[in-house]
């Protein structure tokens, strides 16, 4: 109760009689209602594509148009704030840059479509189904002039920044033709100018600003009535015509995919937001400048309007990433435009009113935090990874974070106090929030250098990755310290014990730190690019050189992924003739060499096109002993191409160093890779895959590259926050709102770091499906019906594939596949039998080939290699039984 009563003194609303909570949440209740139940009929085909169609025919030519065109005839310009719209505009001006310019940098080849609609999608809102409700409900009674300003912000998108963007995705669309000439490029430009003119919310816009001096403010009574008929039928219309346009706009956009439709969603819902607020709030000044950047902060959060989609169908750029980008953020705008909207209407009455609403929600977080970040901590000791680059920078990442928490624990429990014991308190608070900052731009630089340079200059160089991580923040805590002193009067958040110059401090290492992870990262995305190019060319010139077939003991051909390579490597070359004359190994010694973790992908050649000639001896390549079997030469000629293809990213570039650093760089690597490399897993949990797929596998590029984009979303967070602090005196709701979200943001990581790294299937899930199949049925494998039982439809299958397309099959998709050290014959996997069932027409999608496939397991057709898994649409291996004793029903 005294809780519950503390935070109601902390807070009080700007007219409870006005705007009410339940009147905020029936409007954006409403909103939500409408639009899941237009996708839910539009997705069963109660409405089809052309009624839809109609629909939104109506909504946009007719609907629409009027509402604008009696909103202009209406509007008293002379009561407009021409400076919150100016603020705006230069916010939608910055992100529609920022954006494209990230994308131009990011995208290979350079792409200005891309940048074009990613921009679009940015800053377009949907002012009016989603906002105008929203407005009106927070609004309608406290600022009715705040509605006309949708009206008014709407053309800055549709004629400032849309033609801008048209512009470029017309001259991507003729720039790829061949035959460029200055004629098409007029033409491209006119049908822009034209689009612009001709659409019907910018026509009527302008149509009714002269409407509104000719008939001086006030509408006809006979045109007010139907401009009044045609605007009310735009809400239920606009927001039933909304969820209809995401049916079948979601496409397999997941795993790494997913991520650049997030990263729109994230600088549209809040990135724009934030820097509507901070402009506007700088443009002006007084309690007139507070409502404006509140109102400002609240618009940002709309989502993407549903335009957007169909601009990035008419150009053909992006469909999937921007039909996916508005399903989701339009559901995830949600809860933040609720968050938002509630916090627009409070009015801050104290300072320090809610501090310690916002401690005991740290506390809370910090708590929750810690055990998920020694959850990840277990994970990585037992699986081994906290040895492995860049784990060992990710586990110290979670120390720093786990300090971080600690302090603010300590201070929680302590209160404020001013012995001494407030020292380690603070030391402990400030170095692990400052070391989370440090070592996310340290763990975004290795990952760069592992892909752009190598592993070797990773761990040579490491030392300094150590003191960004922890030399940085030590160091300005010291120096905080010491031009500093602690005063918790009238501050707001229980980090900030030193008052605007520790906001100072955070604001310089967050803009650091948040500059080095986006160069690191944009660094690292173009090289790559370059790279794949580069490659995709080198294999284009070298198509006519003969493949040398691999062959396995018994002298068949093995297939492979690895087993042939355009051109043999200078290195496989000297590894064949040195086979002749070297000394025979038993096959016993080999065993020992193979048993060792140094078994994996990781000692291959160290250059494609700079061969070693004297300067190293093949001991000096790979950890092994000097003697090799027969086996160990055919592994690495099947793998001589991927091997040639991993050397940037474990070695460094032998022709920039010298004969004794070459030396350095082996027993480095060699060290590293004794100590650092977990045994592979069962060729049954994975197809083979390529060294360079490997390598990535080993770093969990993915993994770590999501963890740095949600880091990113913290600390430009943070910096917002810092910001406001240092320029800026009163708090707002708003400011409330960034506050707590700061606060989860900077104590919460370990819910992040569990998200990405805490679900390991190998060490979590897959032992506990096998104690439940223990439990359940005596033993850690599939337990199959007895045919007998088999239902008709899986008889019939089970003997129409057998009589009529299992030859074909086998002839098709078996073969023998190579392991690393073993090779498995006539097998198939999972995934390729998929493929082969839809190829042929026995299955219409991948899903119904999975249910086929399940069939044939039942029946004894097909079975897993080791009967572990029922049929799955992976890489798993399976094989077909010899016969299929089928029993008539």
């Amino acid at each position: 109760m005294n809780e519950s009563s503390d935070f109601h003194d902390v807070f009080t609303s700007s007219d409870d009689s006005d705007v009410s909570y339940d009147n905020l949440l029936r409007a954006i209740s409403k909103c939500f209602v409408v639009i899941v139940g237009s996708y839910i009929a539009g997705r069963v085909g109660l409405i089809t594509p052309t009624q839809s169609s109609g629909i939104g025919t109506f909504v946009s030519k007719f609907c629409l148009p009027a509402l604008l065109f009696k909103s202009m005839l209406e509007l008293k310009f002379s009561e407009v704030n021409w400076l919150f719209l100016l603020g705006i505009l230069i916010a939608k001006v910055f992100l529609f840059v920022l954006v494209g310019l990230i994308t131009l940098l990011v995208k290979r080849p350079m792409n200005l479509g891309y940048a074009a609609i990613f921009g679009i999608f940015t800053t377009q809102s949907n002012d009016f189904a989603l906002g105008y409700p929203i407005v009106q409900a927070l609004y309608g009674k406290t600022h009715p002039d705040f509605l006309k300003y949708l009206y008014l912000i709407a053309p800055i998108s549709l004629v400032l920044i849309n033609p801008i963007g048209f512009t470029l995705m017309e001259l991507h669309k003729y720039k790829s033709v061949e035959e460029e000439s200055s004629s098409k490029l007029k033409t491209a430009v006119l049908h822009v100018v034209k689009g612009v003119l001709l659409n019907p919310i910018v026509f009527m816009t302008a149509i009714g600003v002269i409407g509104n001096f000719i008939f001086a403010g006030s509408i006809p009574g006979y045109l007010d009535d139907i401009l009044t008929m045609l605007g009310d039928a735009y809400n239920a219309s606009a927001l039933f015509y909304l969820g209809l346009s995401m049916v079948g706009k979601v496409r397999s956009q997941l795993g790494i995919g997913i991520l650049v439709p997030l990263s729109l969603i994230t600088a549209k819902t809040l990135f724009l937001p934030l820097i509507t607020w901070e402009v506007v709030g700088w443009m002006e000044n007084g309690n007139i400048s507070t409502s404006y950047s509140m109102y400002a902060f609240l618009y940002g959060t709309f989502p993407t309007a549903p335009s957007v989609f169909l601009y990035a169908s008419d150009y053909g750029i992006a469909q999937d990433v921007i039909a996916t980008a508005l399903v989701l953020g339009t559901f995830l705008s949600a809860p933040l435009m609720f968050v938002s909207a509630k916090m627009v209407t409070l009015i801050v009455n104290t300072g320090t009113a809610y501090k310690n609403v916002l401690s005991e929600t740290s506390f809370d977080v910090s708590i929750i935090s810690i055990v998920c970040s020694v959850w990840v901590v277990g994970l990585f000791v037992a699986s081994g990874k906290w040895k492995r680059v860049p784990h060992r920078f990710t586990m110290a990442f979670i120390f720093s974070h786990i300090l971080s928490c600690i302090g603010m624990i300590t201070f929680y429990c302590n209160g404020e106090t001013a012995n001494w014991f407030h020292y380690p308190i603070i030391i402990c608070l400030l170095v692990g929030v400052f070391s989370t900052r440090c070592w996310t731009a340290a763990m975004a630089i290795a990952l760069c250098l592992l892909h752009v340079r190598s592993l070797c200059y990773v761990l040579r160089k490491q030392i300094w990755f150590y003191f960004i991580g922890f030399g940085i923040p030590v160091l300005s805590t010291g120096v905080l310290f010491l031009i500093g002193s602690h005063n918790m009067k009238d501050a707001i958040d229980p980090a900030f014990h030193y008052g605007t110059l520790q906001a100072c401090f955070s604001l310089v290492i967050l803009l650091f730190c948040l500059l080095v992870t986006l160069f690191s990262l944009i660094w690292w995305q173009r090289q790559e690019k370059q790279i794949v190019y580069q490659r995709l060319d080198s294999q284009r010139h070298s198509s006519t050189n003969s493949c040398i077939p691999i062959t396995n003991t018994n002298g068949e051909n093995v297939d492979s992924a690895e087993n042939t390579f355009d051109e043999k490597p200078p290195l496989i070359d000297s590894l064949i003739e040195s086979k002749g004359s070297s000394v025979q190994v038993s096959d016993d010694s080999f065993k020992d060499a193979t048993e060792t973790n140094v078994k994996r992908k990781h000692y291959h050649s160290y250059s494609e096109e700079h061969t070693l000639k004297k300067a190293a001896s093949i001991e000096d390549l790979f950890p092994y002993n000097s003697n090799f079997s027969d086996d160990v030469f055919t592994e690495y000629e099947s793998s001589g191409a991927d091997a040639m293809e991993s050397v940037s990213e474990r070695t460094c570039l032998l022709n920039q160093c010298s004969n004794e650093q070459r030396y350095v760089c082996m027993d480095r690597l060699r060290s590293y890779t004794a100590t650092s490399l977990v045994n592979g897993d069962s060729p049954q949990e994975e197809e083979p895959k390529t060294v360079r797929e490997l390598n990535k596998e080993e770093y969990q590029t993915a993994h770590h590259l999501i963890l740095l984009l949600i880091l990113l979303l913290s600390m430009f967070t943070g910096l917002f926050l810092c910001a406001w602090k240092v320029f800026h005196s009163e708090p707002t709701g708003i400011y409330v709102e960034i506050e707590f979200l700061d606060s989860f943001f900077n104590y919460g990581q370990g819910l992040f770091v569990l998200m990405v790294f805490g679900f390991d299937t190998k060490l979590v899930f897959s032992p506990i499906v096998r104690r439940l199949r223990r439990l359940f049925f005596g033993a850690e494998v599939l337990r199959l019906p007895k045919l007998n039982d088999l239902d008709a439809p899986t008889k019939q299958t089970c003997q129409q594939f057998t009589d009529y397309h299992k030859e074909n099959c086998i002839r098709d998709i078996v073969r023998d596949r190579r392991f690393r050290y073993q090779t498995f014959k006539k097998v198939f996997t999972g995934t390729a039998l998929c493929d082969w069932l839809m190829r042929v027409g026995l299955a219409s999608d991948r899903s119904e080939a999975v249910s086929y496939g399940r069939h044939l397991v039942l029946g004894r057709v097909i079975t897993h290699l080791t009967s572990e898994h029922n049929f799955h649409d992976a890489p798993y291996f399976y094989k077909f039984l010899d016969t299929f004793d089928y029993v008539s029903c």
